[in-house]
């Protein structure tokens, strides 16, 4: 490569020390019109040095210029991994149109175990087993009501058996066990242990809630069939302000828009703590236990039974609500610890996912890992697309106004960067960004709009009073989403009690 800089008459030479001859070919000339009265010896010695400078300046220029290429083939790269990840965002929205699948009805009614862990929850729990007890369009000697108390220190365990349901005392000494994973495990075990049959478990938070057929729709679905599903999520206090708002649209678009594409087109839908349906016959085959202990323990099943080629199905017709966080220290506190459970999933199991996807040809594979790497990729845009963009804009600037310090230099496709160049670089960056953001504020709240649109008669909206500053806020929502998850990645977050809302469904 140096070559083209060095070899050659001087005032013929091209490339990056062009900008440099004339003072070279100046200096040259200036050696040979007084090498009468200069020594011989200290002539040579001092076009030595001079050549050797000149050689010097060549490799730090070669140097940059590899350099600025290397960064180039990084950005692509990095731009690449971001199209991919946002590609299903535009393929989805271009399928909301998709009508919801619904499983034909049965009149085989199995028997179900709702299991709830509860933390300090006696604000919400109460209400909670009343609602599933007396509103649920199910045979009342079909289903029963579990309370796991996991490491309480107020009354809730009195509070959920006086409500009418059957309580499992749970306490761990261990910190590192004190998050659900381990009191859904002890909630299994204890219940299988008791010699109850049922055919299929239901777990819930303590804040849930489910419309009146919700557990007629998860054995609609279990007898054709399925034996592990996820339900469409809302919200019971979705208008109370604009947190609670932005989030509820959140989950109300997930549902709507992603689950239902995935399972009209027969892929996997990515469970979540409320209202899954797991099958007795699978947590049996797992001698009894939940094999997934992280943070994000839904997150971790859904990948172990893809990986056992288990099909996680969405199940439209049951609805869960459950409670928004109202503040913006709630919402952080939840996002950073989810971010950080993702992330621990994503590195535990997601790459093995994707090699499953050699193995069992199943799409889904792709498309879950493809959705758990928006976790890292938000770490990777962060210190990658701020930092280059920025030294990437500067650069034109200065080359184009200033000190034409990459004279010489040439990008990816060969051409060699002058003052024109870097100014049609620097606007072209600048359409970029507006394009960027402005695809980014349109698709989110189209997204949002088009979910809330399908499911108005699902959720018994009249109009969406309380909703609509959600979705003109909801791009804002997707930057402070990105940012918590960020810091929850870099972090290890505590849990936090969360402030229950009591607001009615």
């Amino acid at each position: 490569m140096l070559g083209r800089y060095t070899n050659g008459p001087l005032e013929k030479r091209t490339g990056i020390m062009g900008n440099l001859q004339p003072i070279f070919k100046d200096d040259l000339n200036f050696f040979h019109r007084f090498s009468f009265v200069w020594p011989r010896r200290c002539l040579i010695r001092c076009k030595k040095r001079f050549l050797n400078t000149r050689a010097q300046i060549c490799y730090i220029r070669v140097l940059m210029e590899i350099v600025w290429k290397t960064l180039e083939v990084i950005n692509w790269v990095v731009i690449g991994i971001s199209s991919l990840c946002f590609l299903f965002q535009l393929v989805m929205i271009l399928f909301f149109w998709l009508k919801e699948k619904h499983f034909k009805p049965s009149e085989n009614y199995g028997r179900c175990a709702l299991i709830i862990c509860a933390r300090n929850e006696k604000d919400v729990i109460a209400d909670t087993i009343r609602d599933l007890l007396e509103n649920q369009n199910y045979p009342k000697d079909r289903f029963d009501v579990y309370v796991v108390a996991d490491n309480c220190t107020d009354n809730t365990a009195e509070i959920a058996e006086s409500s009418g349901a059957k309580v499992f005392v749970h306490n761990d000494p261990d910190p590192a066990h004190h998050r659900a994973a381990y009191a859904i495990q002890y909630g299994f075990q204890k219940i299988i242990e008791s010699g109850e049959k049922y055919d299929f478990f239901i777990k819930f938070d303590a804040d849930n809630h489910g419309n009146p057929d919700y557990i007629r729709a998860m054995n609609d679905a279990y007898q054709e069939g399925v034996l592990v599903a996820r339900p469409y999520e809302a919200s019971t206090n979705g208008d109370q302000n604009t947190w609670t708002a932005v989030s509820a649209t959140y989950y109300i678009r997930d549902s709507r828009i992603a689950c239902n594409f995935r399972e009209r087109l027969h892929l996997d839908s990515m469970l979540t703590g409320a209202g899954m349906m797991v099958a007795v016959s699978v947590i049996e085959a797992l001698d009894g236990y939940w094999d997934a202990l992280s943070t994000s323990d839904d997150s971790e099943f859904t990948l172990n039974r893809l990986l056992e080629n288990r099909r996680v199905h969405y199940v439209a017709d049951a609805v869960v609500y459950e409670d928004q966080p109202s503040t913006m220290k709630d919402t952080w506190n939840r996002l950073t610890r989810m971010g950080h459970g993702l992330h621990g999933v994503f590195w535990k199991k997601g790459w093995r996912l994707l090699g499953h996807f050699f193995v069992s040809g199943r799409w889904s594979c792709v498309d879950l890992f493809v959705q758990l790497l928006m976790i890292p990729f938000t770490l990777l845009a962060f210190f990658w697309f701020i930092p280059y963009y920025v030294f990437y804009a500067l650069s034109h600037l200065i080359n184009w106004v200033g000190v034409e310090w990459m004279a010489g230099f040439s990008g990816l496709d060969g051409v060699l960067i002058t003052s024109s160049v870097s100014q049609s670089a620097f606007i072209n960056l600048l359409i970029m960004a507006a394009v960027v953001i402005g695809s980014f504020m349109v698709i989110y709240p189209l997204q949002t709009y088009l979910a809330m649109l399908m499911s108005k008669k699902k959720l018994g909206w009249k109009n969406f009073k309380g909703y609509k500053r959600a979705v003109i806020l909801s791009p804002l929502f997707m930057v402070f989403y990105g940012l918590a998850v960020l810091v929850g990645v870099l972090t290890k977050p505590k849990w936090k009690q969360l402030k229950r809302n009591i607001v009615k469904k």
